[in-house]
């Protein structure tokens, strides 16, 4: 016995692998380092402390004049605004406008900040207090010089450790007016011996790349969205080539081919669904191949009584006194009907169990409609090319279109010229009968076709018929391997169409 295995457990599992995998993909990029804040202090300064740093090497180089020009190259370059301005809060250098009061304070604050001939730091953000250094901690990490040690005769005492210098002050700061992101870096002597800010402002709050260079997040999530497709592609294509097939084989029983199965490998609710199917296809099949060998069976056994029935009530008719022979013409009409309903289902019949049997081969379409034409009386046009071959048995082509054009002539006859066209597709030939007649309600279109269907308008005996043209007409369209289309035509009239392969 198989093992099941539902849809939602596999929807369960593939969505934790999912998962699995791209925590395992996030973690590989932090991993890497990459910076996922959009506005991380830390990754911004670092960037913009790069592009200070190579500013200092050339602005001490140039006359004052000529800073603004400097920085405006570095604008253009990196897509932000530069400015220079020294810790007195004069402008150095830069566009023509003036920093925000909240840019311009941090410079002024930065510049009466320091201590113990430090350079003064930034205000910046709070952070953690600074945890005091433990006595096993290195020299260099304590606050102050170490004391002076003796180690005895001949050892003076070691000089002062020197401290480490600071890291450049820095800030970065949002403004809302003007709607712009600030990242300052403190230059020592930037100008005439006084520290000074290189500023960079940006309305984004990437800053075009230099804040944050957002193209490792994007490869990141298109690496990511990637991931995912190739971990759901195949769940969800066997899901969706199981509900194809699905949709194939219920398509060709609503057709009336019972051919069709459904791949049964699948162990979850779809394959049981498929296993359904076909065994719906199977029973199916039986119970409409059952109906067509007992009409059959009926049919033939009806043939001897009826045309028995026929000539005894003929010689009746023959002998029988005037006065009787009036009674005895209507006895002969029902046996009549009774008659061409018998014979229709026996030919309805053969169609379908000849249909088993059938041999298909290159087959001249004007030539069958030629003889189907003669065979009927009415005016008819052929507008059929010379040479318009088609896959198909010819008895069943001609005993389809002589059908139809007695349907046409019957229903539509009155209405104006029936005719008959061929066009050929790449691989298909389609053959049309068209007509002027009143057409048929569109609700009964997909139902002409089927056994002892009749319309309304056509249930008088008079019109003839017993509802069993049209399905014969299907019947040996399907055994040639075609199929055939009703539709209305406008203004008025029906159209048939037959759709056979090319040899």
């Amino acid at each position: 016995m198989k093992t099941r295995f539902p849809i939602y457990a596999k929807l369960l599992f593939w969505f934790f692998v999912n998962l699995i995998a791209l925590a395992t993909a996030g973690w590989l990029v932090l991993r890497g380092q990459l910076r996922f804040s959009l506005f991380s202090e830390q990754s911004v300064t670092n960037r913009v402390e790069r592009v200070a740093s190579e500013l200092v090497k050339e602005l001490p180089l140039l006359p004052s004049p000529k800073w603004t020009a400097i920085l405006q190259q570095y604008s253009e370059r990196y897509g932000v605004d530069f400015f220079c301005y020294d810790v007195q809060g004069r402008m150095l250098g830069g566009p023509a406008r003036l920093i925000p009061p909240d840019v311009h304070q941090r410079v002024v604050q930065g510049g009466r900040r320091g201590s113990q001939g430090h350079p003064p730091g930034p205000p910046g953000p709070p952070g953690p207090p600074r945890r005091p250094p433990r006595d096993d901690s290195p020299l260099d990490e304590r606050e102050g010089p170490p004391p002076p040690r003796d180690d005895g005769p001949g050892h003076p005492p070691l000089p002062h450790l020197a401290e480490r210098p600071e890291p450049a002050a820095r800030f970065v700061i949002q403004t809302s007016s003007p709607h712009m992101y600030w990242v300052g870096i403190r230059i020592e002597d930037l100008h005439a011996e006084v520290p000074g800010y290189i500023i960079a402002g940006s309305g984004s709050p990437t800053g075009n790349g230099l804040y944050l260079d957002v193209k490792p997040f994007v490869w990141a999530g298109v690496g990511m969205l990637a991931l995912s497709a190739l971990i759901w592609l195949p769940f969800v294509r066997s899901l969706t080539r199981s509900v194809r097939a699905m949709r194939n084989a219920t398509g060709k029983i609503s057709e009336g081919d019972f051919t069709g199965r459904v791949d049964g490998e699948r162990r979850d609710e779809l394959g049981e669904l498929g296993d359904g199917i076909n065994r719906m296809a199977v029973r199916l099949k039986g119970y409409v191949e059952g109906q067509k060998r007992f009409l059959g069976d009926v049919a033939h056994e009806l043939c001897a009584p009826t045309a028995r029935l026929q000539m005894s009530v003929a010689i009746l008719e023959q002998r029988a006194p005037e006065s009787e022979r009036e009674r005895l013409h209507d006895v002969r009409e029902e046996v009549e009907h009774m008659s061409a309903l018998v014979n229709e289902l026996l030919q309805f019949s053969k169609a379908s169990i000849s249909s088993k049997t059938v041999t298909l081969q290159r087959v001249d379409i004007r030539g069958v409609a030629e003889k189907a034409i003669h065979r009927e009386a009415g005016e008819i046009t052929l507008t059929v090319a010379e040479n318009t071959l088609a896959l198909a048995d010819p008895d069943l082509l001609q005993r389809a279109l002589g059908n139809l054009i007695r349907n046409a002539i019957r229903y539509a006859g009155h209405a104006g010229p029936i005719t008959i066209s061929a066009q050929e597709d790449r691989d298909e030939v389609r053959i049309t009968i068209d007509d002027a007649g009143p057409g048929i309600p569109a609700e009964s279109l997909p139902k002409i076709f089927d056994p002892f269907y009749r319309l309304d308008v056509a249930r008088a005996r008079e019109s003839g018929g017993v509802g069993l043209g049209l399905a014969i007409v299907k019947t040996c369209v399907e055994s040639c391997e075609g199929t055939i289309a009703a539709t209305n035509r406008s203004p008025t009239g029906l159209s048939v169409t037959i759709t056979l392969k090319k040899p």
